[in-house]
């Protein structure tokens, strides 16, 4: 067995594949990383027996290579792959100061199939039966009429409907019923037959006249339809069918932002596109070379003064052979380049067109046969020939910066560093980040030198607990962060990943040079512009901030990151419609932009337009599920008096995001409105322990102090949450929200001037008035005359034509 074990194996319920890194089970499927991969590999070739740290250290990570930290990290990676726990294991045992052990025996993927697959094989005419069978009980008949009638019926109620002016909702009832009545269509074919008019159990004797095989299908369709109209209904009482209004909606958001994106600046001469190369021989590693190549090419035109380069995501979302006219309307660029690669063991082929978008003429056609080992200087060719034949485009002072130090890692070191890459562009989650680690630490080990991997890991960490909040995620960002600098301290990336690193701990001093540095290697760098831009919006200094986050848009008009920090920066200074007008851009630029619609939910409700904000929020879970849209949507929810939709809601945010502190606040909030008391009070306390946390790694972090005086509010810690306000309105005066907080306390606190005189300010300093008004928590005060004139009057003012 153990020389299969690479090959796949099963332990217990569970089918692992260490070759595609995957574990599958009752719950679905978890990826794995290299580490953890080779860890149980190890501990499979000998179950039940105590395994060693030691000697797990020098068989995985080789003598002296490894650290018991490394390793610990591989088997919480195991855990979470395995859905085991240390405190109850199933699978990996720890034993203290002793090592491991794995409690299952591997076992065969093949067992428990083998008397199955003997039972074909001994009978070749098998299906031939099943299939005469299917046509003697009238199934084929039955499924084939069914799709007729239902296509019938679907398209007469397409033509009809909207002129006998039938509710909405009727349309997705009529689809639903033509779907769930297809198999009960199938199942009826085949347990009933019609004899002398009635239907009677099919038992099996000999075939059926012909008569009683055309009446069949129309008897078992009509069954079937009248079986699936009840089940329809009882589901739509139970659970409710799709909104077909929430589809409308949402069709209204996208045209809303198409209109909002038509009055754009026009094309400008001097911008690019680099679109995805194509995979000729259509192995992963060309799939990844490939996509590695053209957004290193893309990279390197950004440098080149004056060119305007579309965003990678925003190149990459075209399809492959996207036509010129889409390439123009979608990015806005006058130019673009794709090609196509095939890597082979010894070649590195790369075909290369630049097309003028607006004629779809090709300005320049190359191509490249070379060894393996030159990819770098295939990267530069390709460069340097597109800036050449551009040069009637640019402007005549247009020419190719020199290159910033890079290095030229081996194709294997640079591969799997590209792997990483790729995983980090996913969405964020424990196990991607652990994938992706996986690959930074591979090509780490071919090339210990290599300063980007050991930036990988850092901007991984740092992104990770922006996601995820573990402060152990911190820790490991400053050490690979360290490395990297002293390995290669002229990379763009490394100062990119340091100043993600010192905006997460609060050193927005040290997170200001880092980006300073970033952008003396590159100008033209957006991700550099932006986070200088936030470290600016940190300090208080606004007109900065905003001038970069224009800035970027200016340099990459097409990239949808850059409508999304701006839009950010709008809405954290409370310019909540500007900031919606942004996110309206992206989904018009990208109408499965998941971010763009959370982004827009959030701007939305917070302009107190909460029924479209649900919408936006709604559309955003369908294309990716995310922490935060649920804590938002559950948050809508409770404002619109929904409170089992809220607690349902935010119970999914926690499933993804259990150690943020907010989500858990929010929980005790939608609670404390119901006779959940315990609950509520377990949840505030929750929320209370990850707060602290978080403030542990920043103790500066204005927003967690504002959330941790409610909190301990909701606690009955009034001192305690008196002072956390106390201090976030020191580290960021005139903030609405700190208004807003000192309101709910003084109302939990029965002050009711003070807290007229918080909402006041918060009103004043921009806390939106519709959202006094429809906060639960204040609901005491909806019946005093000036908490009616308050929230009235600043909604009139701020919609004077209303």
């Amino acid at each position: 067995m153990s020389e299969d074990l690479f090959h796949g194996f099963r332990l217990g319920d569970l089918r692992v594949e260490p070759l595609k890194g995957q574990v599958t089970g009752p719950n679905g499927s978890r990826h794995m990383s290299p580490k953890a991969v080779e860890v149980l590999l190890r501990l499979a070739r000998s179950p039940g027996d105590v395994v060693g740290r030691d000697t797990l250290l020098d068989d995985v990570w080789g003598s002296g290579q490894g650290s018991p930290e490394a390793l610990g990290h591989a088997i919480s990676a195991l855990r979470y792959a395995l859905d085991d726990h240390p405190t109850n294991p199933r699978y990996i045992q720890t034993l203290p100061k002793r090592g491991y052990r794995l409690l299952v025996e591997p076992g065969s993927l093949h067992e428990g199939t083998t008397g199955e697959a003997n039972s074909a094989d001994g009978n070749p005419h098998a299906n031939a039966r099943f299939f005469t069978e299917l046509k003697r009980r009238g199934v084929v008949q039955t499924g084939l009429t069914y799709i007729v009638v239902g296509w019938l019926l679907l398209q007469v109620a397409d033509v009809t409907f909207d002129q006998l002016m039938l509710p909405r909702w009727f349309g997705t009832f009529i689809i639903v019923l033509v779907i769930a009545g297809f198999p009960i269509a199938l199942l009826l074919a085949w347990f009933i037959e019609i004899v002398e008019g009635r239907a009677v159990l099919d038992r099996r004797k000999g075939s059926k006249p012909p008569a009683r095989m055309f009446s069949r299908p129309y008897a078992v369709i009509l069954g079937a339809l009248a079986l699936a109209s009840v089940g329809v209904f009882a589901y739509d009482h139970y659970i409710g069918l799709p909104d077909s209004e929430a589809a409308i909606r949402t069709e209204e958001l996208v045209r809303t932002a198409e209109a909002a994106i038509e009055a754009e600046a026009p094309i400008e001469p001097s911008s690019i596109a680099v679109l995805r190369f194509l995979n000729i021989d259509g192995s992963e590693e060309s799939e990844i070379f490939s996509t590695g190549l053209a957004e290193d090419v893309m990279n390197r035109l950004a440098k080149v003064p004056s060119l305007r380069v579309a965003s990678r995501g925003d190149s990459f979302s075209l399809p492959q052979n996207a036509s010129s006219g889409d390439v123009r309307k979608r990015l806005r660029v006058n130019y673009y380049l794709e090609g196509s690669i095939r890597l082979t063991d010894r070649l590195l082929r790369v075909v290369i067109h630049l097309i003028n978008s607006e004629t779809g003429f090709r300005v320049l056609s190359k191509s490249f046969s070379r060894d393996r080992t030159e990819f770098f200087e295939i990267q530069d060719e390709i460069t340097n020939l597109t800036v050449a034949n551009l040069r009637v485009a640019l402007p005549s002072e247009t020419q190719l910066v020199l290159k910033a130090p890079m290095e030229n890692p081996s194709l294997d070191v640079y591969l799997l560093y590209r792997r990483g890459i790729e995983v980090l562009g996913r969405p964020m989650t424990a196990a991607s980040l652990e994938e992706a680690l996986g690959w930074f630490e591979r090509s780490l080990r071919l090339d210990p030198d290599f300063a980007a991997a050991h930036a990988g890991i850092c901007g991984a960490y740092a992104e990770g607990y922006r996601e995820i909040s573990d402060p152990q995620y911190i820790e490991q960002a400053e050490t690979s962060c360290a490395v990297a600098l002293d390995r290669n301290p002229n990379l763009e990336v490394v100062h990119l990943a340091l100043g993600s690193l010192y905006a997460e701990t609060g050193r927005d001093g040290d997170a200001e040079r880092a980006f300073q540095r970033a952008l003396e290697i590159d100008a033209n760098s957006t991700e550099a512009l932006r986070g200088l831009a936030e470290v600016h919006y940190l300090e208080g200094r606004l007109e900065e901030a905003e001038k970069m986050y224009r800035q970027a848009i200016g340099l990459k008009p097409g990239d949808w990151g850059t409508y999304n920090a701006l839009g950010w920066f709008l809405f954290q200074t409370g310019r909540y419609d500007d900031a919606a007008e942004q996110y309206r851009k992206i989904i018009a630029m990208d109408s499965g932009n998941m971010q763009g619609y959370s982004d827009l939910g959030a701007a939305l409700m917070l302009s107190g337009n909460f029924e479209e904000a649900v919408t936006a929020f709604l559309r955003a879970n369908e294309i990716e599920p995310r922490r935060n849209t649920y804590s938002n949507l559950g948050l809508m929810y409770h404002y619109l008096g929904r409170t089992d939709e809220a607690v349902a809601t935010l119970e999914k945010a926690i499933e993804l995001s259990p150690q943020d502190h907010l989500v858990w606040g929010n929980l005790g909030d939608a609670l404390a409105v119901t006779e959940k008391k315990e609950e509520a009070q377990a949840a505030f306390r929750k929320a209370e322990e990850l707060a602290q946390v978080a403030l542990g790694v920043n103790p500066v972090n204005a927003g967690a102090l504002i959330d941790l005086a409610w909190i301990k509010a909701m606690l009955g810690k009034t001192e305690e949450a008196h002072r956390a306000i106390a201090r976030a309105a020191e580290i960021t005066p005139g903030d609405p929200y700190v208004y807003f907080i000192n309101a709910l306390i003084a109302v939990r606190s029965g002050d009711t001037a003070a807290a007229r005189a918080n909402l006041q300010a918060a009103i004043e300093t921009g806390y939106p008035p519709k959202l006094i008004a429809a906060e639960p928590h204040l609901k005491l005060l909806r019946n005093e005359p000036w908490f009616s004139a308050l929230t009235k009057q600043q909604v009139a003012d701020n919609n004077p034509d209303g």
